[in-house]
């Protein structure tokens, strides 16, 4: 059983962190670091307006409270005059913060993609690899939470320390060094006994977010499923795996819920209020103690305006402790979100590079065990299609063949090689048409040429009156009539019959004219008169056809037939007058 990961605050949790920040951030110079430097210079900006507004509110108050209207009235103004930039400072830093999360996904975004798009490497994650459950929600959910954590963790850690430096600095000055020394102190005592407490909120974080997985694709399933499911009246069973699935999530929901409410109640205690309870403690020392050298002649006016300045910069400073103790929640939080990005990542390489971990039925025959998927040995060449003692076997370890030898493939390289070698054409010269034919998003013109774009059909010389000829040769020309333009837009898997999407995928060959066309009941519903002329424009153009078909109709197109007896063996012989044929 593979080990996973566990999500907690540490080492491991920061060295994750950073190699996701340098897939975020890839040079030094670049729009992400101008936007770093720009959020950090509003939060100094902010933590200034911060200390200008204490200083300038106290004043105001002073004014008010001894009558002296020449005092009110000039800081009373000057407060009026620089609103507009304090509003302009905290919304450059709000717009900031929004574009950095922004660029960070879009960063991750496109590079997880890169790698989950590459070769087949999505057909492998979800069929040759059970380690990732639910690559749709880790690609996009989960990665827009790990993005705008890590900017919010950004924000909600630099401006209370930037804080808490310049009320440092101030309060120094003004009260002493014992003040702010026996918050520094409080806030290190608190922040390690939260941490502590904190742990299983990365576990719980890990676990919401594959619940929240297995419950979207439950859901996706029903509509992928819907026809089938309703032929069997599966309806009341398809409900109880969807509210199972959901109790299963809710049920956690509630067990974080009550967590959080625990953990937020020790969180406003410890990191709120007696955090203030230490700042009073600390700011009202110089003023209670009557010996102070620092009061001893101070008027009644002095001393209430000191105290306001300095007590409400230790309450900001006490507050800007406070956030940095709740941000350790927000750490522990993202620690689940970066085990998750981590873990697809690894996935993501081991895949792109031929490994693969799998729940494996048993291999072993007679004594003698498979090899391990990715074992074999490909060679690429053109014009021939060569297994050589090549077992053949399902991505989860069914043996199909145990030792295949001979010069045509029937089989698409998705499945692993678990061992022999086997000889074909580059990745482009083989071509593979599927029971259930594929339509892309976009046009007409896309479904005939996918996966081309019009400028890989314009490289290739083809014009779209030669495209029309294609839809011809399969009997859809009546669609671009219907249609009226090759660049209308429809849901072609919705629009197009089961007979039409077949002959569609047929055009598609006809187009990109590989060396070799594996047809895997591909034309299961289309009528023979048709199949026939498919079959026959096929082989005058020069593809050469390898069919997976139960059609006895289709014998007379083909030399050679493969026949497997599920038990391991098989039979391999060309076409004669004596063979007997087998199919409906």
């Amino acid at each position: 059983q593979v080990k996973k990961d566990r999500a907690a605050v540490d080492k491991v949790f920061f060295m994750r962190i950073c190699r996701i920040v340098r897939i975020m951030v890839p040079r030094l110079f670049c729009k992400e670091t101008w936007y770093l430097t720009m959020i950090a210079v509003m939060l100094v900006a902010r933590t200034y307006c911060d200390v200008w507004m204490i200083q300038n509110g106290t004043m105001i108050e002073s004014g008010i409270i001894s009558r002296d209207i020449t005092l009110f009235k000039r800081h009373f103004f000057s407060y009026i005059t620089v609103i507009p930039w304090i509003a302009l400072v905290n919304n450059l830093l709000k717009f900031g913060l929004n574009e950095l999360k922004l660029r960070f996904r879009e960063r991750l975004t496109k590079h997880l993609y890169d790698e989950y798009l590459k070769g087949y490497t999505y057909y492998k994650m979800g069929n040759l690899d059970n380690r990732i459950a639910n690559a749709d929600q880790l690609l996009t959910q989960d990665v827009e939470r790990f993005c705008n954590s890590v900017v919010d963790l950004y924000s909600n850690l630099s401006k209370p320390l930037l804080d808490i430096g310049l009320y440092i600095f101030k309060l120094t000055t003004a009260i002493g060094a014992q003040g702010p020394a026996s918050m520094m102190a409080y806030l290190l005592i608190s922040g390690l006994f939260l941490t502590r407490m904190r742990r299983p909120i990365g576990k719980m974080t890990v676990t919401e977010q594959k619940f929240e997985g297995e419950y979207r694709y439950v859901n996706s399933r029903l509509i992928t499923n819907s026809e089938e499911i309703a032929f069997y009246n599966g309806n009341v069973r398809e409900k109880q795996t969807i509210h199972s699935t959901f109790k299963k999530l809710v049920d956690h929901l509630h067990n974080f819920i009550f967590f959080r409410f625990s953990m937020g109640m020790v969180d406003d205690i410890i990191a709120k209020y007696l955090a203030t309870v230490v700042g009073y403690l600390s700011v009202s020392r110089p003023f209670l103690n009557l010996t102070d050298p620092r009061h001893l002649n101070s008027t009644h006016s002095e001393l209430l305006e000191d105290y306001y300045q300095s007590g409400r910069m230790l309450l900001r400073m006490s507050q800007a402790l406070g956030r940095i103790v709740l941000a350790g929640r927000e750490m522990t939080r993202l620690s689940g979100f970066t085990t998750r990005i981590t873990e697809l990542m690894k996935v993501l390489k081991d895949l792109n590079s031929g490994k693969y971990e799998r729940t494996m039925v048993s291999l072993s025959e007679k004594g003698t065990a498979l090899t391990i998927p990715g074992s074999g040995r490909i060679i690429n060449i053109d014009n021939i299609i060569r297994f050589e003692h090549t077992p053949l076997a399902t991505p989860n370890g069914d043996v199909l063949i145990r030792d295949l030898s001979f010069e045509v493939g029937f089989l698409k390289l998705l499945w692993p090689l678990f061992g022999g070698s086997l000889t074909k054409p580059e990745r482009g010269k083989l071509f593979y048409v599927p029971q259930r034919p594929y339509m892309t998003l976009g046009s007409l013109r896309d479904q005939v040429i996918y996966p081309d774009t019009y400028e890989d059909q314009k490289k290739k010389g083809i014009s779209d009156q030669v495209l029309k000829e294609y839809l011809d040769n399969v009997q859809l020309g009546h669609i671009l009539d219907r249609e009226g333009s090759w660049d209308a837009v429809q849901d072609w898997m919705d629009v197009l019959s089961g007979g039409e999407k077949q002959r569609m995928a047929m055009a598609r060959l006809f187009y990109h004219k590989p060396q070799f066309a594996i047809l895997d009941e591909c034309t299961s519903a289309v009528s023979v008169d048709v199949e026939d002329y498919i079959y026959s424009h096929c082989r005058k153009v020069g593809i050469t056809l390898f069919t997976v078909s139960h059609r006895k109709s289709l014998w007379k197109h083909h030399e050679y037939y493969l026949h497997m007896d599920g038990r391991g063996n098989y039979d391999f012989k060309p076409i004669t007058s004596e063979t007997v044929e087998f199919g409906s």
